[in-house]
């Protein structure tokens, strides 16, 4: 191997170095026992070696030893450095801020097929014992191995294309040790995520290490059927609340019911109390107008009769009757005479009979008086 001192991309030291066979089983088991990951390029190590010199091949370092926990270190810090990168960029809580769907039913499973946690996971959220239905879509991906993080990133860009048909997106793996954890601890991922329009839960089997992909998602449980508890629990709330609410409707449909029922009768008790006393009043007025009228009637027909007896009168004194009695009326320039005060002899003068007139001429005047 070569080992490399690095200032950012720049090397700026190098030297060749061995692990004899006999010690690399040995170095290299307890170095992915203690950190998760092979030996292998570009890996941070802190060593123990000894200075070899040969007169052909030059110098070189014979590795005695490896310290896992440097590399661990390493790789915290690398986590650290990752999460701090995405806070800046304002991913880190991204998915947090999305809003959990009431009832989610359209799971996006991330996992793998052949993974135990996978297999928990369906088992726990299909046989609930509520008998809520979902429609699972799992997309494949390695939950540990070089090839984990470029395939979970695969993963979630397929969620995205398929966001519109998901309401929830679940990364679940199996149990495993902490080594197993580190292809988590990536900004590719936690980046795939904090994009990801989907809250994203984080199943991935482990209790007291958090990863980065932890850190992003919108909610972090222990185990995938802790994953799918998250999911049932959110259902049967709503479920819990629709059945309060239509208790709470149907409580509040029969004292509205019991209310208005109250209302109508007392409205029906005073509409025929009303309708009885406008009654009563105008059955009064009704008799009072029946007597007035009838008062009226018998006004009319005295009112007839002294009609009748002044027309009695009237006819009586009607000139034509005068004159059939024998008496006259007499006209000076068509002016009743009734006085020979202003006749003056020589007079023309019109005398009407009852039938037929005369014309005098005035000879005489006699002003006798009656007495």
């Amino acid at each position: 191997m070569t080992l490399v001192q690095k200032d950012e991309d720049t090397i700026i030291a190098e030297m060749k170095a061995v692990i004899w066979a006999n010690q690399f089983k040995t170095l290299s088991a307890g170095f992915k026992d203690a950190t998760g990951i092979e030996l292998s390029k570009g890996i941070k190590i802190l060593f123990e070696a000894a200075v070899s010199f040969h007169e052909r091949y030059g110098l070189k370092l014979i590795i005695l030893n490896i310290d896992p926990s440097y590399t661990i270190g390493e790789l915290t810090l690398k986590r650290k450095e990752i999460l701090e990168r995405l806070s800046k960029e304002g991913l880190k809580d991204r998915n947090k801020l999305l809003e959990f769907p009431l009832v989610p039913q359209r799971i996006g499973v991330i996992s793998s097929p052949a993974a135990a946690g996978y297999e928990d996971f369906m088992n726990h959220l299909t046989d609930n014992p509520y008998g809520y239905a979902f429609n699972c879509r799992l997309y494949e991906a390695f939950m540990q191995g070089d090839r984990a993080e470029e395939s979970i990133i695969t993963a979630l860009d397929r969620c995205l294309s398929d966001s519109s048909h998901l309401d929830v997106v679940v990364i679940v793996r199996g149990g495993g040790g902490k080594p197993d954890l580190h292809c988590f601890d990536s900004y590719g991922i936690g980046r795939a995520i904090a994009f990801l329009p989907l809250p994203v839960i984080s199943g991935i089997g482990h209790e007291r290490d958090t990863t980065v992909v932890d850190e992003v998602s919108s909610i972090r449980v222990k185990t995938p059927t802790a994953a799918a508890d998250i999911i049932l629990t959110r259902v049967k709330e709503f479920e819990d609340g629709i059945n309060l609410f239509a208790h709470r409707l149907f409580r509040s449909t029969n004292r509205l019911t019991l209310t208005l029922r109250e209302s109508f009768s007392a409205l029906t008790k005073r509409l025929e109390d009303s309708v009885r006393s406008e009654l009563l009043g105008n059955y009064h007025k009704l008799d009072i107008f029946i007597k007035g009228l009838r008062y009226s009637s018998r006004l009319i027909q005295n009112k007839r009769r002294m009609l009748q007896s002044r027309e009695e009168n009237i006819v009586h004194l009607d000139p034509r009757n005068v004159l059939k009695r024998g008496y006259s009326i007499t006209y000076d320039n068509d002016k009743v005479v009734k006085s020979v005060s202003g006749i003056q002899a020589g007079n023309r003068i019109r005398t009407v009979l009852y039938q037929g007139e005369l014309m005098s001429i005035v000879e005489g005047i006699s002003r006798k008086s009656d007495a």
